[in-house]
Order: C-alpha cells, then structure tokens, then sequence
C-alpha cells in the first residue's frame, strides 16, 4: 500500500537508467568520453500569430517557446573501450500529450515518452571522434507548444531535468551534469495569455 509518497524527481545522483537510444558509431577501440557542460539556453518564445518553424519536423509552431540543450564533451584519444556518454531527457507535466507520459510523473523522453522523436535527432546521429580523440558539441533545440482550439480554457506546466553524464569507467573531471527548467503556458478561451506564460531556466548541477 502506498504510503502516499512520490518518487524523488532525477537527478545526476539518482543513478537513473542512461537513454537508450541508438548509439554513435563507435568502434570497438572507442575512447573515453567525458561530460565537460551542459545548458539551456537561447529562449524564444511564440506567442498568437508569431510562428516558430520547427528545425526538427519544418512544421509551424505556435504558442509556446523553443530553447536549446546544448552539451560539450571531450574524448580522450586511445584505446579505453565503448565508454561513450550518455542523455537523459526528463519530463514532467499536468497534461501530457500522449498515454506514454503519465500526469505529473516523470518520464525519461528518449526511452519511454518519445523515443525516436525527431528532436532526438542531432543526439542520434552524433559522430563520436575515436579513436583519435577530440571535441564534439551536441545540440538539441525543442519547441513545447500548446495548440489553439477554439473555446480551449488550459494551463500547462511542463518541468524539465536534462542529463548529460560521462561515460562508465573514465577518468573525467565531472561525471555528470544536469539542467533544468518550467515553462507554463495558459490559454484562455483559444488564446494565449502572454502575462501568465513563462519559459524560466532552473539550477544547474554537476558532479
């Protein structure tokens, strides 16, 4: 029986199941990857007849803001195994779009939310510079929006815990960094309502 508790939301010390979406190519001599920062960023938002053009699907979006995950990371040249990084991409809101994405739990995106998602893409296809070692920046730009139908009355809150960790086994100044976020976004009678939407960036952490 529950105790009525909820779950501690993810974090960089959860020990929470790295994503599981298709991995870079990487040979059998890949170097150790390690974390070096990871951050939202570069806010727009999009409000009534201001349109954002999706780089993930090329669809308009309305009613809502697009930010950027932007993560860095460094490889060390060398034979150290397949100790790639890995992302997370947790979510958390009060009206989820879709039946994989329970109301108000948190739900790892990339695994059970949306995996193969479009907006995974730039992660998807990175290129992992091994054996030889090198820089690599990844960025994923998503645009949460709400649609406008007529008469609709909502407000939505979406909370966001981003995770960027090194790779198992290697030898790196941070092991793991998280972002976070809220955005809120009300809608009355079918329209925006600008004073009462926000897009906030939340505390960083890193271990």
């Amino acid at each position: 029986m529950s105790d009525g508790s909820s779950p501690a939301p993810p974090s960089c010390g959860s020990g929470a199941t790295p994503a599981a979406s298709p991995t870079a190519s990487c040979p059998s001599s890949c170097c150790c990857c390690c974390v070096t920062n990871a951050t939202i960023g570069n806010v727009r938002q999009f409000y009534g007849t201001t349109g954002f053009v999706s780089p993930n699907t090329g669809s308009t979006l309305y009613n809502g803001h697009a930010f950027d995950f932007t993560m860095t990371f460094s490889f060390a040249a060398g034979s150290g195994g397949t100790t790639d990084c890995t992302c997370e991409w947790w979510e958390q809101v009060n009206l989820p779009a879709h039946s994989t994405h329970p109301a108000n739990t948190w739900t790892e995106m990339m695994t059970v939310g949306s995996p193969g998602s479009p907006t995974f893409g730039p992660w998807d296809r990175r290129t992992v510079p091994c054996p030889a070692g090198g820089n690599l920046t990844v960025t994923i730009t998503d645009p949460p929006s709400l649609g406008n139908a007529p008469g609709r009355t909502i407000t939505r809150t979406l909370r966001f815990r981003l995770i960027a960790k090194s790779g198992p086994g290697c030898t790196c100044g941070t092991s793991c960094k998280m972002a976070t976020a809220t955005q809120v976004l009300t809608m009355v009678n079918g329209n925006i309502d600008a004073s009462a939407s926000s897009f906030t960036i939340g505390p960083t952490t890193t271990v």
